[in-house]
């Protein structure tokens, strides 16, 4: 079922009736775990529906810890005996567990084949723990469903690299006939818009270089280096900490920037010689004291903005781009301009300000 791309519910479904018939009496399920590997988005568990629809949603941590913990410091499995009193879990786990009579659970990590965390794979008794307990069914089960989950992923991964590179296309030939447009605006000779289209095409295919970047990058530079085609110092407005943006964020942002740029000179305030771009960044301390970055582009003076009437792929594209640094992402059309906003967690896969600025 895994090679043949069987839909991904009915494998992982299999796997748990395989587990359940190898070790009579069992409930089995899995567990998926989002991009950001910090909350779970689904559950399978055939023999018990609705508890594992009260999975999606539940944040890794009480009573989840051992499941992701598990996953990065070496695999071992987290087990109980006695749910109902154990304290190691949450109320909320003890109480969906005893309201489907779950006497004992074990869970095993489900991991990629680079060791991600992608799940995990667990194993229910009513009537108590089994003796023996059927390590090798629940370790060969989570192995079979970490293969299934690591095929899905990457063939969404190519589905979706097919489609930004589609999408990427079409805004490149946008945006050379933007710069072309935008570099004929007023009386100028033959040689100097040749001049000034050459100096804006090179910094568009520079730009499109960042697209593929896995290196570590300061985010004042990136910015600039990707508008710049676009609209110059009087149109666009960049202020921000010094900020160095992991390798891990360099292609998301650089996307980012690069679609919103792109409609900016389209159908926003860069179409417009009296509009103006602004984009800014910052750390602060959220309410629980993390320290957390937001980033804004801002567009006023252009036409008037009004919403879609379909969302598209670039629309898409920054709603998930940050998904993977669990960053909350708001793309608004206001009439007066564009907004979008990126709210994240600081962390080493974001990136981190620079030392001079570490005095906050």
């Amino acid at each position: 079922m895994i090679a043949r791309d069987a839909a991904l519910n009915d494998v992982l479904a299999k796997v748990c009736r395989l587990a359940e018939a190898f070790a009579p009496g069992c409930m089995a399920g899995v567990t998926i775990l989002d991009r950001g590997g910090m909350t779970f988005e689904h559950c399978i568990m055939p023999s018990a529906p609705t508890f594992a629809a009260g999975i999606p949603g539940v944040e890794v941590g009480p009573p989840h810890a051992g499941t992701c913990a598990a996953a990065v410091f070496g695999g071992a499995p987290i087990s109980s005996n006695d749910v109902e009193g154990d304290e190691r879990f949450d109320p909320l786990w003890r109480k969906l567990n005893t309201d489907h009579g779950v006497r004992a659970i074990r869970s095993r990590p489900i991991c990629s084949a680079d060791g991600r965390a992608l799940g995990s794979f667990f194993v229910a008794y009513k009537d108590g723990a089994p003796d023996p307990w059927p390590e090798e069914i629940e370790a060969i089960c989570a192995r079979l469903a970490g293969l299934a989950l690591d095929r899905h992923r990457a063939t969404e991964r190519q589905k979706l690299i097919v489609g930004e590179m589609q999408h990427r296309l079409k805004n490149l030939f946008a945006a050379v006939l933007s710069i072309a447009s935008q570099t004929s605006h007023g009386d100028v000779t033959t040689a100097e818009f040749l001049k000034a289209f050459e100096g804006r095409v090179l910094a568009l295919a520079n730009a499109h270089d960042l697209l593929t970047r896995d290196e570590s990058a300061d985010l004042a530079e990136l910015t600039r280096r990707i508008v710049a085609p676009f609209g110059g110092n009087e149109s666009i407005e960049i202020n921000g900490q010094p900020f160095k943006v992991a390798p891990s964020a360099v292609v998301p942002f650089s996307l980012v920037l690069h679609e919103l740029a792109t409609n900016a000179a389209k159908y926003g305030a860069l179409s417009s010689s009296e509009g103006r771009a602004r984009v800014s960044w910052k750390s602060y301390r959220g309410e629980n004291g993390e320290r957390r970055f937001k980033f804004k582009w801002e567009e006023t003076g252009g036409p008037l903005v009004s919403p879609p009437l379909r969302s598209g792929f670039g629309t898409l594209l920054m709603k998930r781009a940050f998904a993977d640094v669990e960053g909350q992402s708001r793309l608004v059309h206001a009439p007066e301009g564009l907004r979008f906003r990126i709210d994240a967690p600081m962390s080493g896969r974001l990136g981190r300000l620079h030392e001079a600025s570490k005095t906050s």
